[in-house]
């Protein structure tokens, strides 16, 4: 059973068609990145730019309130403050009973044993002194021996137990630096429920106490300086801090004091002047429009959680699904071909990706969102309708979704429908260069022109234009970058690729050369007649003349089967085969090309010339002659397989070859032989169904026909007989004669 009759056998009436889960899965999670991609997508306020000065700056523009608002003070001038009226709190103390408590509750227990030995009659006197440095007190053995006595004891502890008493009333604190604490004159001392204020000064650290003990110490023992020094031994293990620092406390007050800071500075109301136009802006004035501009921006972020992520999914699935009629509608080989629908998801999430890191984190300028990468990769591979629909629409939804500024939509159509038509047909390396000078400069001018328009200020001009001349570089470099891995990962093709395999010098060309001549000849012949076609009626003429040069490369396994490549002189080798054996050597050609293609990972749009160029004519010749053997034989079994053209390019290979082929066997190839043997070439095609897929019409097909015959005239017009000696070709006659003998 042949190809052609597996695909015209309709479906059984109780078998139902399997539904293509992997090809519509595909589409459902290209639906759903492209959705995900526009909800996940971090929202980052665009501020006015009318509300963006600097001090010094010439309005642009007449600015008036457009509603009532408060003026803020500027974050320096609010930080002084806050800083002014926090430092204004002095710090917070609290003086700690417990502690003072415990430590006088030790030295009345130190004192009761002490004047208990001292008092003690029956213990030696060295007995005593080594009971009382035993008790905890760090005295000296002359401080204990002085301790020893009764009467000595008794007035000693007396006092020094007045003096704690004392010190701890005035205050003991861990540090002072000259007579201040934390760097203050003054703090708060809280008792229980109550504070007041006091100096530094007033209190004592334990340096200061133990000297105030000291002083105490001469004073009330004048002309015992020994009871002096005994005291301030007594009393240096009880000093201890007794007025703490409530760091808590003081930190919540400097916080409140800071909040009381006003952070306003007046009052606009509704419709007041702000800054006239071509006016110095001066600190009031921007005071004013910086408050603007944060109540603008805190509005926006108001209204965050609610709209950004479904609003934005809302906007790209109207992008997809105006995209996808427009396809399914105009071109719907592109609508069903899954690796076409991932390019143009593809190129929609890094544009977008670029626009949210040039524009959203890095700050800069719409004006370098590279919009144009998506047209220059479209128009690289496809037609130019698709790549500026496209880029029309890409250019409205990231403008929706990533909240651009208006003129970034002008420009960036300027310069995507300029990289469409700039890439339409590369052929050399100076088309890179003009592209990238062509849309250089029309997105270059229309920045000029927008910027002009609204008298904007030169500076702001030549930032601008920097960004634009940005934009054109990344939009080519990006470009560049993401073909060939579009091409790889789609298997779509672009034109620098068809160029790369123009090259004759290619070792598959190469071999067609060396292996198969006639072939090679046929090649090339085929590839000027399709180039002229396709230039003629606006198709790819570079992608039909490289399809021509691949699309006998099959003919390389048994080049001596076909007529091309048989000497003019000799028989040809299906005299000997039946012809349903030369029908199959014949169409062998087509499986072995498709092998071989792969082998040499020929890309898709040259692969599917292979097949195509035949469609599913029939072998004419061997046909007739099996009919006149068996009148019975079935003309699909000498048909080849198809399918049959499905681009214009690939039916003007067919059309395209079958002239050719057909005009070597011309008898005087006059011009008006030419013109009616391509005439009856293609009727044959039209008539046979052949062309019904590729999308030509009648005038194009007319085009074809008109851009043939100019190419065969010139290939096959007649030459004039050179005069020569009649005896010397009688004898060169003779001689061809006697050789072929």
């Amino acid at each position: 059973m042949t190809v052609q009759e597996q695909v015209a056998r309709p479906a059984l009436p109780d078998r139902a068609r399997s539904f293509r889960w992997g090809y519509y899965g595909v589409r459902v999670l290209l639906v759903a990145a492209l959705l995900a991609l526009a909800a996940l997508l971090p929202a980052h306020p665009r501020v006015p730019e009318k509300y963006r000065y600097r001090l010094g700056d010439i309005a642009r523009e007449r600015i008036v309130a457009p509603y009532d608002f408060r003026v803020q003070k500027d974050e320096a001038t609010l930080r002084h403050e806050q800083q002014t009226a926090s430092g204004a709190v002095p710090p917070v103390y609290v003086a700690d009973a417990r502690v003072t408590g415990e430590t006088l509750d030790r030295f009345a227990r130190f004192e009761e044993k002490a004047l208990a030995l001292s008092l003690d009659s029956t213990l030696a006197r060295r007995d005593r002194t080594a009971a009382l440095r035993a008790l905890g007190v760090p005295l000296s053995a002359a401080g204990a021996e002085a301790l020893a006595a009764p009467g000595r004891a008794r007035r000693l502890l007396r006092d020094v137990g007045g003096w704690l008493h004392d010190l701890f009333g005035a205050g003991v604190v861990a540090e002072k630096r000259n007579d201040m604490l934390q760097g203050y004159r003054s703090v708060v001392v809280r008792d229980g429920q109550t504070e007041q204020p006091r100096g530094a000064s007033l209190l004592y650290d334990r340096r200061e106490g133990l000297d105030w003990m000291d002083e105490r110490a001469r004073e009330a023992y004048p002309a015992d300086p020994t009871s002096a020094r005994v005291a301030v031994e007594i009393a240096t293990p009880f000093v201890q801090p007794n007025v703490v620092f409530d760091r808590a406390e003081t930190e919540w007050r400097r916080v409140q004091a800071q909040g009381q800071v006003p952070t306003m500075l007046g009052f606009v109301q509704k419709d007041e002047l702000i800054v006239d136009a071509n006016q110095r802006i001066d600190r009031d004035a921007l005071l004013k429009l910086q408050s603007l501009r944060d109540l603008d921006s805190a509005r926006r972020q108001r209204g965050e959680a609610l709209y950004p992520p479904a609003a934005r999914m809302v906007l790209m699935l109207l992008f997809i699904a105006i995209f996808a009629v427009y396809l399914r509608v105009e071109l719907p080989h592109v609508f069903r071909s899954n690796p076409m629908l991932a390019m143009f998801a593809l190129l929609t999430a890094v544009v977008m990706g670029a626009a949210e890191v040039l524009v959203g984190l890095m700050g800069l300028s719409e004006f370098t969102v590279p919009l144009a990468l998506a047209p220059l990769v479209v128009a690289s591979l496809m037609e130019k309708r698709p790549a500026l629909v496209f880029t029309l629409m890409l250019v409205v939804v990231a403008t929706a979704i990533m909240e651009l500024r208006a003129p970034f939509v002008p420009v960036a159509v300027l310069g995507g429908v300029t990289a469409v038509y700039s890439v339409a047909r590369l052929r050399h390396r100076w088309h890179f260069v003009r592209a990238n000078l062509l849309i250089a400069a029309v997105i270059l001018a229309g920045i000029l022109a927008w910027d002009l328009a609204r008298a904007t200020p030169p500076p702001v001009i030549a930032r601008d234009l920097m960004w634009g001349a940005l934009n054109s570089f990344l939009s080519i470099s990006l470009a560049f970058l993401v073909l060939p891995l579009v091409e790889h990962a789609f298997g779509l093709t672009s034109d620098i690729t068809l160029l790369e395999l123009s090259d004759l010098n290619r070792p598959l060309l190469r071999r067609l050369q060396l292996e198969a001549p006639g072939t090679y000849h046929h090649s090339m012949v085929v590839g000027s007649l399709a180039e002229r076609a396709a230039e003629a009626i606006g198709a790819n003429s570079l992608h039909a003349r490289v399809a021509a040069y691949y699309h006998d490369i099959g003919k390389l396994g048994k080049p001596e089967y076909y007529a091309e490549n048989e000497p003019a002189a000799g028989r040809s080798r299906h005299e000997q085969l039946a012809p349903s054996m030369s029908a199959l050597v014949v169409k062998s050609h087509i499986h072995e090309g498709l092998e071989l293609a792969r082998r040499e990972r020929l890309p898709r749009a040259v692969r599917d010339a292979i097949p195509e160029h035949h469609g599913t004519m029939v072998m004419a010749f061997f046909y007739d002659k099996a009919q006149q053997l068996d009148p019975t034989v079935r003309r699909e079994d000498y048909c080849y397989p198809g399918p049959r053209p499905r681009s214009k390019e690939t039916a003007i290979l067919m059309l395209a070859d079958g002239v050719e082929g057909a005009s070597r066997a011309l008898q005087e190839p006059t011009p008006s032989r030419i013109r009616g043997l391509v005439t009856r070439i293609i009727d044959e095609r039209v008539h046979d169904g052949q062309l019904e897929e590729c999308g030509l019409t009648l005038s194009e097909v007319a085009k074809i026909r008109d851009a043939f015959v100019p190419v065969l005239t010139a290939i096959f017009h007649v030459r004039a007989p050179y005069p020569e000696d009649l005896r010397r070709r009688a004898r060169a006659d003779a001689d061809l004669r006697r050789e072929s003998t």
